[in-house]
Order: structure tokens, then sequence, then C-alpha cells
């Protein structure tokens, strides 16, 4: 009898890590009706990330405790017949550490979705660039594949020596949001969800809604976000959970996407805009990498600065039609090409294909950039 396929999944964090949960956990369930067994190994846990929510500091020991688990599943890899990575194996450590796993012998298949590399290559410190600039280039050009959560992403890798590179969007599972009437409030209620690292973003924006709330009412709902003080707008916040996301969401007129244009933020991969999209709702996003594949007219702006911010959510605040039809086509859009549903067997393809079994599916994010500049 054929030993039966095992995957080594080698996380960055546990559920509560958005990357982990959305971009590998959520496809678990449809791995595993294929006969696959998936073991998780996360590199931080999910009391790592309380801690750190909570007080935005880092525990040295629960570090250290993290390096020694990941060193014990990496030596277990010999173990499976694919592992499957999430970004780094061994963070700022150098590449000896990273390719233990090439030297296992075992395929591998990466995932990004952040430009986690920019932490190498463009850290302020002139030895950190020089120790680990190139610290993931082997690991990238002797993987099976990498899954990209766009091209920014899939430019940097393939330029580094990736061979196989696919672009898998960040996705919801569709049935998990409803499209809901939007709320009955003279107040318009502009929506922000995220985690305390990326609440920064949302200084971007505060001249433009100050702006807005002078000539008529606007309330920033953040779900997930630091305290925000004295923001200068009302406020809502709430804490983010996975059972509550989708109703929040729901108690909102807009949802914004604000991000600086910076190498880091190109390789965001617009997860929250395909939420607010997937409850019906309209955006508003900077201009900023993926957001500007994403963002079209159909189904909201791109602003570029605090006047561009101030008109395109006047516009919406304005036009309740307007916001409704864009909603609906932001939600057509997900069900389209951001849903669960429709990226599940590339993903299961993919890793199938990494273990060299037979699948009859192929994959149709393919990004193997003409301008990546590998020579």
């Amino acid at each position: 009898m054929a030993e039966r396929c095992r995957i080594l999944l080698l996380s960055r964090y546990g559920k509560l890590g958005a990357s982990s949960r959305l971009r590998l956990f959520q496809y678990i369930p449809f791995i595993e009706q294929t006969g696959i067994e998936v073991v998780v190994a996360p590199f931080f846990d999910d009391d790592y990330l309380k801690h750190l929510y909570t007080t935005r500091k880092r525990r040295i020991n629960d570090v250290l405790i993290s390096y020694k688990r990941r060193l014990s599943a990496v030596k277990s890899a010999r173990k499976y017949s694919v592992v499957w990575i999430e970004k780094e194996i061994f963070p700022f450590l150098p590449d000896w550490f990273e390719n233990m796993i090439i030297r296992s012998g075992v395929p591998y298949v990466i995932d990004y979705d952040d430009a986690i590399f920019h932490n190498y290559d463009q850290h302020h410190l002139a030895i950190v660039r020089g120790l680990l600039g190139k610290k993931l280039d082997q690991l990238l050009a002797k993987s099976k594949c990498i899954t990209v959560g766009n091209n920014y992403l899939g430019s940097y890798v393939y330029s580094h020596g990736a061979i196989d590179v696919r672009r898998i969007p960040t996705v919801v599972d569709i049935r998990r949001f409803d499209v809901a009437e939007e709320p009955d409030s003279k107040e318009l209620r502009i929506g922000w969800i995220g985690s305390p690292a990326t609440t920064k973003y949302l200084y971007n924006v505060r001249d433009a809604l100050k702006r807005l709330n002078a000539e008529r009412l606007v309330r920033l709902v953040t779900i997930g976000a630091s305290p925000l003080g004295d923001y200068g707008v009302p406020l809502e916040q709430h804490p983010w959970s996975e059972a509550d996301e989708a109703r929040l969401l729901s108690s909102i007129h807009v949802g914004i996407m604000p991000l600086p244009d910076n190498p880091w933020e190109q390789g965001k991969c617009g997860y929250k805009l395909i939420q607010y999209m997937a409850c019906g709702r309209p955006v508003v996003a900077s201009p900023v990498g993926v957001n500007r594949d994403m963002v079209t007219e159909a189904v909201g702006y791109l602003a570029d600065g605090t006047d561009d911010w101030v008109q395109s959510l006047r516009t919406f605040r304005d036009n309740p039609e307007h916001r409704r039809v864009c909603g609906h086509a932001g939600r057509r859009l997900v069900e389209r090409e951001y849903s669960l549903q429709i990226t599940a067997p590339h993903v299961v393809s993919i890793l199938r294909e990494a273990a060299n079994m037979s699948s009859g599916v192929h994959t149709a994010y393919v990004a193997v950039p003409k301008d990546s500049g590998r020579s």
C-alpha cells in the first residue's frame, strides 16, 4: 500500500494570525478532503500574538521557544511528502538555517502575501543588509513552486531565482459574508478592518475625515485597530473576531484602505478591500500596489492625497444609489475572482504537484513577469 501523502505546514502564526489563517489554514479542509494529511507547526503561537497585540512588546523567552520549536519541526521534515512554508523558516537568521529544508531533500512550496524580504535587503542597518539581504535566494531558487498574493511579490521572487511562480490572491470564504442592507443612519459610517500593527495607516486619512466631518457627521468604524484616542472624528472601535467581522462590516457605508507608497506596502494584497466588497460595500483606497488592479470605477475610487480622499468619500456620502451599485459590483467581483471556492482547487493542485501526485487542475494564476529583471 502506498504511503499516505503528508504535508508539514510551517506557518508564521497560529490561527490568530491573519496571514496564516487566510493564506494557509482555510485551505486545509479542502486539502484533507483529497486524502492528504496536514500537520501544522506554527513559528509563533496564539499566546505570543495575544501578548504582542495587547502590550505591543515581545517577550524574549517566547521568541526563543519559537526558534526551538521551529528547529524541531524542520528536523522532522523527512517524514513528510511536502513542506508548505509561509514566507520563511527562521526569521532574522542567515541562509544556512533557511537551507536546512533544501538539505533535507523534501520538496517544498512557499507562500508570500507580504514583502518580508524587504526586512533584510532594505533594512536601515548595513550589517543586516550585508548578512541577510540575500538569505532567501537559495530557498526561492530550489522551491517546487511559490505562490504570491500579487505581481509585485511575484516579480521579486522570480527575479531572485524562483522557477514556478503562481498568483493566488488572498480570498474570503464567500459563504461567511452576506450582503445586508446598509445602515439607516444620517452619518456616513466609514469602515476599516485590520490589526494593531496596521492602525498607523489610518493617520494618512485623518485630515480628509476631519474635513468631511466639518461638512456633515462621519464616523470611523474600526475593527481590530489599536485605540485611536483623540483622532479628530467620532469613533466606533471594535476588537476583531472571526465570528463578528462580517456583521460589523455590514454596519458601514463604505470601506477604506489608506496606504503610503513604500516598498513594504507595495507587497500588500488588498484583503481589506475584498472583505468590504464581499459585504457589498463600495471602497476607497490609496493607489498603491495591487489596489490599482482591484479598484476600478465599477467598485469604488482610488484616492491619492487629501483632496482625492475628500472628494471620493463625499461622492459616496451624497449618492446612496451609487454606493449600492458599486457595492453589488464589488460582491460580484469577489464571487468571480476572490473567493475561497475559486482558488482552493488551484492550491490543492499546486501541493499535489509538488508531491508528484497526479492532479486534474491547472492553476489559472501564473505570474512570470516580463519586467522582473532576470537576465
